[in-house]
């Protein structure tokens, strides 16, 4: 499992500051390749990605549910 954001590449691993609020995202690596993420090899999407923090929102929702 690869403990990095799937949009920045940034770490998610514990003691990152971004664990705790870090989203799983259930694509495949291939389907995050088909998708154009920029690091589809990260299992995850941080909160600052998601909007949650702030600091980045593209405006795409349900990031990581598989939709």
């Amino acid at each position: 499992m690869a403990e990095i954001c799937n949009e920045c590449g940034r770490s998610v691993k514990a003691g990152s500051g971004r664990f705790v609020n870090r989203i799983p995202d259930c694509n495949t690596q291939e389907e995050r390749k088909e998708m154009g993420k920029p690091y589809p090899e990260g299992d995850f999407v941080c909160a600052e990605c998601d909007g949650l923090g702030g600091e980045k929102n593209d405006g795409v929702k349900n990031r990581g549910k598989g939709v």
